[in-house]
C-alpha cells in the first residue's frame, strides 16, 4: 500500500483528518518548547544563593540579598525575594507574602500545560472520525463498483490506519509533555514550600538576635 511513497504523501492518504492533526501536533510542539525554556529557567543553585542571603541578612545588609533574587528568574528566587522585603514583619505576615507569591507562580509554572491534556484526550478520537470516513469512503466505493478488490477498498482503507496512528502518536506525544510538566511543577512546588520554612527561620533568627 505504501510502496514507493514518502511521509508526506502517506499523510495525504489520512484524508481531511490529518487537518486538526496537522495543527495539533505543531501545538503540541511549541507548548513543549516554551515548557522547556520556561522550566529550564527556573534552575539554578539555590544553595549557594540562599547562603549568601543569609551572610548578607546577618550584615543586616537586606538590599543585597534582595538584589541576588533579582538576579535570578527563577520562582524560588521571585518567592524569597517577597520573603526578604518583610524581613521588618512578623512571621505571619512574612509567610502570607511569600504565599502569595507561590500562587502566583505555579500559575505561571501551569501555562498552557492543559493544552497538552486537552489534545491527549482529543488527537485519538480525530484520528478516530478520520477511521469513520475512510471506512464510509470504502462501502461508497463498493457500492459506487459494485466489486470489493483490492484497488477498490485500499485508498479508504489506508485513510483509516493512518488517520488513527497519526491520532494516538500525536496524542502520546502530549501526554508525556503533560505529564513531565505535571512532574516539574510538582517538583518546583516542593522546593518553594521547603525554601520558604527555610527562608522563614533564617529571618526569624535574625530577629531575634
Amino acid at each position: 500500500m505504501f510502496q514507493n511513497s514518502n511521509v508526506l504523501q502517506i499523510l495525504i492518504q489520512g484524508g481531511i483528518a490529518m487537518i486538526p492533526l496537522l495543527i495539533c501536533s505543531l501545538i503540541v510542539v511549541a507548548v513543549i518548547i516554551e515548557r522547556f525554556m520556561a522550566y529550564r529557567r527556573i534552575k539554578f543553585d539555590i544553595e549557594d544563593t540562599l547562603y549568601k542571603i543569609q551572610h548578607n541578612i546577618l550584615k543586616g545588609n537586606i538590599l543585597e540579598a534582595v538584589s541576588l533574587c533579582e538576579a535570578k528568574a527563577s520562582p524560588i528566587a521571585i518567592l524569597l525575594k517577597a520573603g526578604l522585603l518583610k524581613y521588618d514583619r512578623d512571621k505571619d505576615e512574612i509567610l502570607e507574602a511569600m504565599e502569595r507569591v507561590r500562587m502566583e507562580e505555579i500559575k505561571k509554572l501551569k501555562k498552557y500545560v492543559w493544552v497538552l491534556g486537552t489534545i491527549g484526550n482529543c488527537a485519538p478520537f480525530i484520528g478516530l472520525f478520520g477511521a469513520i470516513i475512510g471506512i464510509i469512503r470504502v462501502f461508497h466505493n463498493i457500492a459506487a463498483t459494485g466489486s470489493g478488490g483490492i484497488a477498490v477498498v485500499s485508498g479508504g482503507m489506508a485513510e483509516a490506519l493512518i488517520a488513527t496512528a497519526v491520532g494516538l502518536l500525536i496524542a502520546t506525544i502530549a501526554v508525556i509533555g503533560y505529564n513531565w510538566c505535571i512532574v516539574s511543577i510538582s517538583n518546583v512546588t516542593e522546593e518553594m514550600k521547603i525554601y520558604t520554612l527555610r527562608l522563614l527561620e533564617i529571618l526569624t533568627d535574625h530577629m531575634e538576635k
